[in-house]
């Protein structure tokens, strides 16, 4: 346990209290480690461990490394150190005695912890004569000397000498090396003289910078004793020392300095201060506190955390006025009552507390800055404490107690860096409850049928076990118990051989079962193997065997031993373990090997199994030499011969393959057990690469270094036949040709080609010598067959001709025909020609064309072999113009001279341009003047069906008359001359025009006030189709009665003519027109609007409103008719909550007084008036509803009063609907919920 610059001895540390504490708060709080101290003869304290960090929301104790910085309250002279029981002062009604000077150490800020692993030791030395209370976070331990206390700090930065405040009778001096870390701290009593001795300077100041030292002075004067430590040597008191660490415990040089006037005054005002304090605490002593607690309770101070510092000018001249606030801050925090454990279990535990009590209004503090310190000890009142929750919460839940221990629980406030005295201890005991978990059954013995199992005993906690439970998994998954009792030892029996079974155990007491223990598994013992299968061979190598062998269940290790045939020794061990297979290397190549295995298991080993032998593998042959060749080389064929390997393996050579690489690539031609070949079937003039291997059981062996052979050159081979590369042309020809494909070993030197006309060798010529893989053979005739040879040469000589290509030279188109000779029938050429010369190829095909008038515009009519072709559909008396072409492979040849001639006339074309115009009873026809065709038109013969005969007429139009209306009719027209008539014209179909329509019956459908409907129909015999119709709707002026008014014309059926005066009757007159014209306009009609009914009224007001009635008035309304009919009104009422209206008065008045009503209920009222017209009545709609709600009834004394009150208001309101009322129900129902969680949210928290 380290305790940073204050320090923890090294002694062994103690159980620490429970670990975790909750608080309400949810903050987390931190634990001061503690510290204790050793002297020569022994430790007189020992130091507790300190726990976790807590998480979130938890507030537990935490293993952290605190600075410690020690100070010494002042005492008079006489006084006992600090009182209460820890110090050694006056308790509750005891006197002050004098005693020996007693100093108490507290956490200064800045100590806060630390985790760095860097370590710095100082050590505390207290002489004899001195008594000092080391309080260590929230517990203290009384040391008296002489005694050195190693303290251990982890700060980042090393331990620095600091300004204390020397306790009255005592001197302090630190020690620092030549770096400034503080390294030893000497407390003495106070000594006679006041001698002042200078600082080291070889080592630096105190305070570890580069600046003289402050020295200290007692301000109490010189006391009786003159102490020494280390090696004799005296300290002077009050002086602060640096001694390098080479001296150790060495007094300083003996330079000496003289107070200044700077130190004077300090000095002064300390004796001042300290006198002051001195006063207060005797005061403190006569008049006892408010609490039955001094100023020292359990071991724990109050005070400020930090250090008082002397020796500075600064902190002399501060005022006195602080330290009286900070006095007053102390008292009231040490003012807290006990805390109170609400809840207590086994395991935990809920501690609250209060704050401090009796504040002065002088100290504007409020309670939320207190910070409480929760200080907890396992060991009862007088045990050590640990900070278990540091925070401001007002409770929190101690957790992992241990069950059946005494605890001491206080609390002590803190405020900024003030800190009051910790609170009395509140002692309470966790209760007994059922046992921990045991440890898991431990293995005694094991036998082929059972095991012997024994187990240590649980922690009760507080309860004595009454029995143990053991249980067993079997191998189903599930455990069975199998013994039930207080023994700690079971043997269980009977079970299977080498079978493994799980176990698990729990403790019982009066409290209730533990948890299971760890699960456990053991197995029976088992039998010896028997004996295994002889080892397999797996893999077969030249200088390795690889072995495998079967895995049975009852095996664990196994034995693999080899019998080497080289060696005397036997069968040795190879391999020893749990694999079921191993490869022996390192062995000789094709040798044979002997091997056995055995198996072993825990119960013992097996027999040997049967003996194998297995053997490695040859090794490959060497790199046989190079072949060579034997006898001459020739043109096709030669011998080649080899010699064997001079390394065979270790076995003999079985096979000799031979390759050869003709270019392609390396290809056995050769495989066998001679040493000699003979190669035929060669090319002449080829180079052939040559190697050899050999072959063996021990695998084949690498080839042996290529030899390289070259046969006899050769006359060139036949040539392929010459291709023909294009179209064949009249005059030459374009050949291509491969050279051979075997040149006889020697270069080509050139080519030949030869050419002969077929049938024809005189006329055989070469036609081509050199190089070139092509050639454009000319001076060729069209149309005529040659033949084609090729052959190649070298410098041995010439080869054969290739093979003959016949190919016949192109073609030239014909010479043009002579013009085409024609014969006329009727409208039909017979056209006719002679076939021209072919020019080498024969003519295939004939193109007629025909050209008309002057344009010379030609089109093909005719294209075939024939030598003549007929022209249909030639114009008469029109001028045309023929030629004629041929062709053959060639091409088309020019065409011939063109041929005119005049075709013969005929009868004329169609009539074009048909056209009718058509009225009621006559027809007016119009045509075009058609073509003549060579003859002019005499007559035109004009057919209207179905009314007649065709007639003539010699016009381009004609008129029928005296038709009937609306009929239809069809007509055609054609043109006549001398040689006959012309085809009809297409049929035109026409019709005369209908009669105008008569005009439709009108009614009126629907009549009101101020407005007619009227409706009309037509008869389907006055028109062919009512969408053409249209109507003509007009209206008789009621002030000038030979006045028409049209008020609609359109396509409709119907029309609503508005804006008319009541009872009033109207005139309505109405024609059809269509296609044929505008119908007459149909007799009068007379139609009347009907009566009108009251216009609507506003909402009835409300007034002079009792328990059972009130007074209804509306405004009247406007009279109506030329008569001024009377009006009368109808006044209805309803519950609100009903809905049903009843009528309450009819009358003339537009004022009532409504009477017989229920008190305190909502009602509506609805008023609408009534025409008494000479025809009846008319009750017009309803005005608006108007609510309101009758008094409450009350005595006579108070309704005649409040009756007058009543007169003056008017409740009138909207009735709401049913989801505005569910809308202000659920809206006041969420107001209520979130008032009820913030008051329950406050009584929580």
């Amino acid at each position: 346990m380290n305790n940073g610059n204050g320090a923890a001895p090294p002694a062994a540390a103690e159980k620490a209290p429970p670990s975790n504490a909750h608080s309400n708060s949810g903050r987390p709080n931190s634990t001061p480690a503690r510290a204790g101290a050793s002297n020569p003869g022994g430790p007189r304290g020992n130091s507790t461990s300190s726990a976790k960090l807590p998480a979130t929301g938890t507030s537990g104790v935490a293993t952290q490394h605190f600075h410690y910085h020690w100070s010494y309250p002042p005492g008079g002279p006489g006084s006992g150190g600090p009182p209460g029981p820890a110090g050694g002062g006056p308790g509750p009604g005891h006197t002050p005695a004098p005693g020996p000077h007693q100093a108490t150490f507290h956490f200064g800020p800045g100590f806060e912890p630390q985790t760095s692993p860097q370590q710095h030791v100082v050590h505390f030395h207290v002489n004899p004569g001195v008594t000092v209370s080391f309080q260590m976070g929230d517990s203290v331990q009384v040391i008296k000397g002489p005694v050195t206390v190693p303290m251990v700090s982890t700060n980042s930065s090393p331990p620095i000498a600091m300004p204390v405040q020397v306790p009255h009778g005592h001197v302090v001096q630190q020690i620092v090396d030549e770096s400034g870390t503080l390294r030893h701290v000497i407390l003495s009593p106070q000594h006679p003289p006041m001698v002042p001795i200078p600082p080291h300077f070889g080592a630096g100041s105190a305070t570890g910078s580069n600046q003289a030292p402050q020295p200290f002075f007692n301000p109490q004067g010189m006391g009786a004793g003159y102490h020494h430590f280390g090696h004799g040597t005296p300290l002077q008191p009050g002086v602060l020392s640096h001694v390098p660490p080479h001296q150790g415990h060495s007094p300083p040089p003996g330079h000496t300095f003289h107070k200044d006037e700077r130190t004077q005054r300090q000095y002064i005002k300390l004796k001042k201060k300290f006198e002051q304090k001195q006063f207060r605490s005797v005061i403190s002593h006569v008049t006892p506190p408010l609490t039955p607690r001094k100023e020292l309770v359990n071991g724990l101070r109050s005070g400020r955390k930090g250090v008082s510092s002397v020796g500075t000018s600064e902190d002399g001249e501060e005022s006195s006025s602080a330290q009286d606030e900070d006095d007053l801050i102390a008292e009231l925090l040490a003012n807290i009552r006990p805390p109170t454990v609400a809840e207590i279990s086994s395991r935990f535990a809920l501690i609250q507390w209060w704050p401090p009590e009796g504040k002065s209004p002088e100290l504007d503090i409020s309670e939320s800055d207190f910070r409480y310190e929760v200080l907890l000890s396992d060991k009862g009142r007088d045990g050590k404490y640990k900070t278990i929750y540091s925070g401001g919460a007002l409770s929190c839940r101690v957790q992992d107690l241990r069950p059946v221990t005494d605890y001491a629980v206080c609390v002590q406030v803190h405020f900024e860096e003030l800190a009051g005295l910790a609170s009395e201890p509140t002692l309470f005991t966790t209760p007994p409850c059922e046992p921990d978990a045991p440890y898991p059954p431990k293995l005694v013995s094991r036998l082929r049928n059972g095991l012997q199992l024994k187990w240590f005993a649980a922690n009760d906690n507080g309860s004595r076990i009454l029995q143990y439970i053991l249980e067993c998994d079997q191998g189903c998954g599930e455990f069975v118990e199998i013994f039930k009792n207080k023994n700690k030892t079971f043997n269980y029996k009977p079970l299977t051989p080498s079978t493994f079974y799980k176990f698990r155990l729990a403790a019982v007491n009066e409290y209730g079962k533990s948890k299971y223990s760890d699960i456990v598994v053991y197995a029976t013992a088992g039998s010896p193997p028997s004996q295994p299968a002889p080892p397999q061979l797996l893999e077969q190598g030249v200088d390795s065997l690889r072995l495998g062998w079967g895995h049975r269940p009852e095996d664990e290790d196994y034995i693999l031993q080899m019998n080497d045939p080289a060696t005397e020794y036997g069968f040795l061990h190879v391999y020893n373990g749990k694999d079921t297979q191993y490869c022996c290397t390192n062995l000789h190549r094709y040798t044979s090997y002997k091997f056995r295995l055995r198996a072993h298991n825990e119960e013992g080993i097996s027999r040997w199994s049967e003996e194998v032998s297995y053997s490695t593998l040859p090794g490959r042959p060497s790199q046989p030499p190079r072949p060579h060749v034997k006898g001459r080389v020739r043109a096709h064929n030669f011998n080649i011969k080899w010699d064997p390997p001079a390394d065979t393996g270790g076995a003999s050579i079985t096979n000799y393959h031979l390759e050869m690489n003709s270019g392609n690539g390396y290809q056995v031609i050769y495989s066998g057990p001679d040493n000699e070949c003979n190669l035929d079937g060669l090319e002449p003039g080829s180079t052939y690469l040559l190697r050899v291997s050999c072959e063996s059981k021990g695998g084949r062996s690498i080839a042996s270094e290529p030899l390289s052979v070259l046969t006899e050159s050769v006359c060139p081979g036949r040539c392929s036949p010459p291709r023909l590369h294009a179209k064949p042309r009249p005059y030459s020809i374009h050949l291509k040709w491969n050279l051979p494909e075997k040149d006889g070993g020697s270069p080509i030197t050139h080519i030949e080609l030869k050419v002969s006309e077929s049938g024809d060798e005189a006329s055989e010529r070469i036609a081509y010598q050199g190089l070139d893989s092509e050639t454009l053979v000319t001076d060729l005739s069209p149309g005529t067959q040659y033949v084609f040879q090729l052959r190649a040469v070298n410098k041995v000589g010439k080869g054969p001709w290739s093979d003959p290509l016949e190919v016949t030279s192109g073609a030239v188109a014909p010479e043009p025909p002579n013009p085409v000779d024609i014969e006329w029938n009727g409208l039909v050429a017979h056209c006719s020609w002679e076939p021209p010369r072919c020019n080498g190829a024969p003519i295939v095909d004939y193109k007629l064309e025909l050209a008309q008038g002057d344009t010379m515009s030609f089109s093909q009519v005719y294209k075939g072999a024939a030598t003549s072709a007929d022209v249909h559909h030639i114009p008469p008396a029109s001028l045309c113009h023929f030629r004629i072409q041929a062709s053959n492979t060639a091409g088309w040849s020019n065409p011939s001279e063109v041929r005119s001639v005049s075709s013969p006339p005929s009868v004329p074309a169609v009539v074009p341009q048909l056209r009718c115009t058509a009225t009621i009873s006559s027809l007016r026809l119009h045509w075009g003047v058609p073509v003549s065709n060579g003859e002019p038109i005499t007559h035109y013969t004009v057919d209207v069906s179905p009314l007649r005969e065709p007639w003539d007429t010699p016009d381009t139009e004609c008129v029928v008359d005296d038709l009937t209306p609306a009929t239809s009719f069809k007509v055609r027209v054609r043109a006549v001359n001398k040689l006959g008539a012309g085809p009809w014209s297409p049929i035109l179909k026409t019709a005369t025009l209908p009669l105008p329509p008569s005009p439709p019956l009108l009614k009126c459908v629907h009549p009101a006030h101020n407005y007619l409907k009227l409706k009309w129909s037509c008869e389907p015999s006055t028109t062919r189709s009512t969408n053409q119709m249209k109507y003509t709707l007009v209206m008789q002026n009621p002030q000038r009665p030979d006045v028409d008014i049209e008020v609609y014309s359109g396509p409709k059926d119907s029309y609503k003519v508005s804006r008319l005066q009541e009872q009033t009757t109207y005139k309505f007159a109405i024609s059809a027109a269509n296609d044929a014209g505008q119908g007459p306009l149909s007799s009068y009609y007379s139609f009347s609007t009907s009566t009108a009914p009251p216009s609507p009224l506003k909402a009835p007001r409300v007034s002079e409103v009792t328990s059972d009635g009130c007074t209804v008035e509306w405004t009247p309304a406007r009279p109506m008719g030329a008569g001024c009919d009377p009006l009368s009104y109808c006044l209805q009422i309803s519950r609100l909550r009903d809905q049903q209206f009843n009528q309450v008065y009819r009358g003339d008045e537009n004022r009532t007084r409504v009477s017989g009503l229920e008190s305190n209920v909502d009602y509506l009222l609805r008023v609408c008036a009534i025409r008494r017209a000479p025809k009846g009545k008319l009750q017009g709609p309803f005005s608006a509803t108007t609510s309101f709600s009758t008094l409450p009834a009350l005595d006579n004394s108070y309704n005649s009063q409040s009756s007058k009150q009543a007169n003056l208001q008017v409740n009138v309101r909207h009735h709401l609907s049913d989801q505005q009322w569910a809308l202000i129900i659920l809206s006041g129902f969420l107001v209520f919920a979130v008032v009820v969680a913030c008051i329950v949210q406050q009584i929580i928290y």
